[in-house]
């Protein structure tokens, strides 16, 4: 009767104990699988020129008549995985209208090196990048430029470059959400900014 009665007992504590055992291992499971990968987007806006642009005459959404601030249209989408604290990779893809309001794009990817102070992370990223447009040829005004050069195949301009630097801003809104702000130097040349949003996968 005793062992029974304690069998009993034991059975009973155990069926208390273990949905709570469970459950803990649960959050363990589930604070271990914290996603790794970022996903952003950005509106590709204002770019500036320090020297003013190449070809004024043919950018449509100039802020300025020498064209030292132009108004663009695009997006770009970042791919982020942390590899921890301090060290992200990053794969970048942009498309949008430029400063003559053609199609326009690029492609990268590098590492980023980021430091951390409560809200707010800055970050430093270096990597090659493919850019690309729609040959400004078309425009008689055209003369050419130090960017793109004489790099045409068909109808669009390219060129390759081992390394671009990009500096960025992030603020965090809460655990899965950031504001995202960017600054692409392409000095001497252009300066391009980029607001956007950056979430937990």
């Amino acid at each position: 009767m005793k062992t029974t009665n304690l069998t009993t007992r034991l059975f009973i504590v155990i069926l208390i104990l273990w949905p709570a055992h469970i459950f803990s291992q649960a959050n363990d499971s589930i604070s271990g699988r914290i996603s790794n990968w970022y996903l952003s987007f950005q509106y590709l806006g204002i770019t500036y020129h320090p020297d003013g642009g190449t070809t004024p005459e043919v950018y449509p959404l100039k802020l300025d008549r020498k064209a030292y601030l132009v108004f663009n249209v695009g997006v770009a989408a970042n791919i982020d995985y942390s590899l921890n604290k301090y060290f992200f990779l990053r794969f970048t893809s942009t498309l949008y209208k430029d400063c003559a309001f053609v199609t326009a794009g690029g492609f990268h990817s590098g590492p980023r090196v980021q430091y951390s102070w409560t809200k707010n992370r800055i970050n430093l990223g270096v990597g090659p990048i493919f850019c690309f447009r729609k040959d400004w040829h078309q425009f008689k005004e055209y003369q050419g430029d130090d960017f793109y050069g004489d790099r045409v195949y068909g109808e669009w301009q390219y060129r390759f470059f081992p390394y671009a630097v990009e500096l960025e801003y992030l603020r965090r809104i809460n655990d899965h959400l950031e504001f995202q702000y960017s600054l692409i130097p392409g000095a001497p040349l252009i300066f391009t900014s980029l607001l956007g949003i950056r979430f937990r996968l």
